[in-house]
């Protein structure tokens, strides 16, 4: 069996235990015996078990931002409002209950969040979202709040983050707030769309009154 198909067994496995049982109660044997692979397999691809669990991280990044498919959908939008609530949409939809019937999804936006939360993450976990936001998500933030000063347009990118954020923690502590139907997922759409738009577009007027 090649390295490559190794390596990819025992990231495939430990995605699934991780998920379950997270990092501090994850053990490498426990790795091992769902991946059918000895310690000398995982020490030799990933080094230890916390280069391991950054690599699995890095995989539900990786494939959270791939399903978004989020190009297509904001460039057939006409007004920054449409896109905003396209990149809204995107985010709370995989949490909805109808797209993640057994909680996958779910249990590992509560591990990344609190990994991001940790003063010692790796910031290379988050790195493939960061460019998908910058390149599509803050040319429109741009195009709301206009010429602004670099410390108002922080706070911008701070109020576009805010609503799904505040969503995805409600969702982790009290996992029956979550979004039943694709009826509710519109209904939490459009006001999460109303809220942030109105933060942006004070942000702008407060910074062109001083």
């Amino acid at each position: 069996m090649s390295d490559g198909s190794t390596r990819a067994r025992i990231l495939n496995a430990s995605s699934d235990v991780f998920c379950q049982k997270g990092f501090e109660n994850t053990t490498i044997r426990d790795i091992c015996t769902a991946a059918n692979a000895n310690v000398a397999a995982v020490n030799y691809h990933f080094g230890d078990k916390k280069k391991l669990y950054n690599e699995v991280l890095k995989k539900w990044m990786m494939e959270f931002a791939e399903e978004k498919q989020l190009r297509k959908e904001i460039e057939e939008q006409k007004d920054a409002e449409g896109k905003i609530r396209v990149f809204i949409k995107s985010d709370m939809a995989s949490l909805c209950a109808f797209n993640d019937p057994s909680g996958i999804h779910l249990q590992r936006t509560r591990i990344l969040l609190r990994e991001l939360s940790s003063e010692d993450h790796d910031p290379d976990v988050f790195e493939c979202y960061k460019d998908l936001e910058e390149d599509l998500l803050h040319p429109v933030i741009r195009d709301i709040v206009g010429p602004v000063d670099d410390k108002a347009f922080e706070q911008a990118c701070i109020v576009a983050n805010a609503a799904t954020t505040h969503h995805f923690i409600i969702n982790i502590h009290d996992p029956r707030t979550r979004l039943q139907t694709k009826e509710d997922l519109e209904y939490m759409t459009d006001f999460l769309t109303s809220f942030v738009m109105g933060g942006l577009k004070a942000i702008r007027e407060n910074y062109n009154d001083k």
